[in-house]
């Protein structure tokens, strides 16, 4: 196991991001080429073991695979309203990997009782099951109903 940092050179590499300014304020310290190195290794702890682990195991011989993510669809549910209290609308984004494939607009759901809404969810979760292999909700959003697009495309309509 190596050596650990010295504290002050920890305390200068987190606290000065610029070379002048690490100069300035350990000028009885600052020796050029030490510290630019040791600053940018004490910065960048991951990435520089990250290239020194994949330079030993080439060296060894062993290759190393990168993992390669599968372009699988995953679903985010958005709801417009309180945490607990009301549902105002609900809308539906689709990825496939990062990237949106399908997106919902915001269904309004005002009126509707606690079993029609979670029949509503279900619904929407078989056609997702049918249609892309998606058996849950990645991630569940909960907004601010005043942010509802579809009541702000509404609002800002000119009345005749």
């Amino acid at each position: 196991m190596g050596r650990k940092a010295n504290p002050k050179c920890v305390y200068c590499a987190k606290n000065y991001r610029t070379e002048d300014e690490a100069r300035e304020k350990n000028a009885e310290c600052y020796v050029e080429h030490n510290c630019r190195v040791k600053r940018y290794r004490l910065r960048k702890a991951n990435k520089v073991n990250a290239k020194r682990r994949a330079n030993s195991a080439r060296e060894k011989g062993i290759k190393t695979l990168t993992p390669t993510l599968p372009e699988a669809y995953r679903a985010e549910l958005e709801i417009y309203g309180k945490e607990n209290q009301f549902v105002h609308a609900i809308s539906l984004k689709i990825y496939q990997g990062n990237k949106l494939s399908h997106q919902m607009l915001p269904q309004h759901t005002q009126g509707l009782r606690q079993s029609e809404l979670e029949d509503y969810i279900n619904k929407l979760l078989a056609h997702l099951k049918t249609e892309y292999g998606i058996d849950c909700f990645g991630l569940i959003y909960w907004l601010n109903a005043d942010d509802c697009p579809e009541c702000k495309i509404h609002s800002e309509r000119p009345r005749y």
